[in-house]
């Protein structure tokens, strides 16, 4: 039912994009259809009204050159072809007298009666006749210089033939455009519905537990495409952060399970063997013990957290590198000495802008890393150096160093290299300063050490 439903919908969606693209369409071709059949008319209108107004002109200079019987002549002469041109022609002496009249034929059943007497008319001025039959008269009246009134006019007959014939052009043109514009509102609403339709089938793999299901392709300059390639990407993090999260829980199960199962242990012996108040202070120690640990995991995954979403609040401030990496070196001086572990320091006078809490947490935990895997008797070294637009800072040792292929896990969250487990940590540690490089806009990189062991390098802007 639901899958009909979605069917549906997105036939709905098809509808309505063609539907309105469709609309729109017929709507702006219909009224420029429109537009363009009135400016015909009155183009059509203008150049009929030239014509009559040239033979007005012609007949006046005519009279004016040779005289008014020459005019009366040249009206006979013409009389046919004017007759056939749809051109009426009247003229009249100044008491109104008919001196001569060409009617068009279409006009020949009509009575006298229905022609406008010249006092009728306005002079020099177009006036539209209406006639008793389907065409009108268009008539314009001159007065000529011996007086006589000169009323020349035209039947729009030719006027609404052409318009006619050009408007049922039009109209088929325009029917064959709509015919098109469906046509083509279909193919586009496939188009740009394809990709929201593989978008929509990809999101439902996914929803169903396919996390490797990805969003096709076709052109990466497109719109959607982009879409798609945005989605696939948010799909791959989706992917990835799901497995470092399966990781992440099967870890913090086990780092978790331990801790709790001792604690539990030990309060059960002391309670079956009624220990002294020695023992059970024991006890309560060591359960404290694992209880810091255990708030020191939650407290690490949570900064991790904070960082990675951008969450993380840095408290920006200059300082030098070389007064931060000696009170490193002065904290786990204790600690290297024991172990016969030279820990130097290599600064370059540089100047840091940065978190100098969060940066010291950083720098403690890789130097902690480093000191645990060398071997006694080995060497840190501690080191910072200006670049032209970077602070480098590296921390290197001489210890065992890190297999190629584990370089790029080392920074996951609880991963160790150590699978069994016998070296103290909480797998927490390199994942804390990447998170804490990133959120200072830096990158951390591990190398081999030309003498053995590895190298930590830190690029932070300066």
């Amino acid at each position: 039912m639901f899958s009909a439903a979605r069917k549906l919908k997105g036939h709905l969606l098809s509808f309505r994009l063609v539907s309105g693209y469709f609309l729109f369409f017929f709507v702006s071709t219909t009224l420029l259809f429109a537009v363009s059949v009135l400016l015909l008319d009155r183009e059509v209108n203008d150049i009929e009204r030239q014509r009559v107004t040239d033979k007005v002109e012609l007949y006046q200079s005519l009279q004016e050159e040779k005289g008014f019987a020459a005019l009366t002549t040249e009206l006979r002469k013409q009389h046919k072809t004017n007759r056939l041109s749809n051109l009426y022609i009247h003229l009249t002496d100044r008491d109104g007298q008919t001196i001569w009249q060409t009617v068009p034929e279409e006009f020949d059943r009509l009575s006298p009666s229905v022609f406008p007497p010249s006092g009728a008319v306005k002079k020099d001025s177009w006036q539209l006749i209406d006639m008793p039959i389907e065409n009108d008269l268009d008539l314009y009246a001159h007065v000529l210089p011996g007086g006589q009134i000169l009323q020349v006019g035209r039947t729009t007959e030719r006027q609404e033939q052409l318009v006619e014939s050009i408007r049922d052009l039009l109209l088929g043109i325009l029917l064959a455009i709509i015919l098109f514009g469906i046509t083509g509102g279909m193919f586009m609403a496939y188009q740009v519905l394809r990709p929201v339709k593989r978008l929509t089938q990809t999101v439902q793999k996914v929803s169903s537990g396919d996390m490797t299901s990805r969003v096709p392709v076709n052109d990466p300059k497109g719109e959607l495409d982009e879409l798609a390639e945005l989605v696939n990407g948010m799909l791959q993090r989706i992917e990835t952060l799901m497995i470092a999260m399966r990781d992440a829980l099967d870890n913090v199960g086990h780092d978790l399970r331990t801790p709790l199962a001792r604690m539990k242990a030990k309060i059960e012996q002391v309670v079956i063997e009624d220990a002294s108040p020695e023992k059970q202070r024991e006890t309560l120690l060591d359960c404290a013990e694992e209880i810091e640990r255990i708030n020191n995991l939650i407290s690490m995954l949570m900064d991790i957290a904070e960082a990675e979403t951008g969450q993380m609040r840095l408290r920006k401030e200059p300082f030098a590198a070389a007064d931060l990496l000696n009170e490193i070196a002065e904290l786990y001086e204790l600690i290297a000495e024991e172990r016969g572990i030279t820990l130097r320091v290599e600064a370059e006078d540089a100047t840091i802008q940065a978190d100098r809490q969060r940066m010291a947490q950083a720098i403690g935990n890789l130097t902690d890393n480093a000191l645990k895997y060398t071997p006694d008797g080995g060497e840190v070294t501690l080191s910072a150096a200006a670049a032209s637009d970077r602070i480098i800072l590296t921390v290197q040792d001489t210890g065992s160093g890190i297999p190629k292929d584990e370089r790029d896990r080392i920074f996951d969250k609880l991963y160790r290299l150590d699978k069994s487990r016998s070296t103290k940590g909480l797998g927490l540690g390199l994942s804390l300063v990447r998170a804490v490089i990133s959120a200072h806009e830096g990158t951390i990189a591990v190398t081999d050490a030309p003498d053995g062991g590895s190298i930590f390098k830190i690029l932070l802007p300066s």
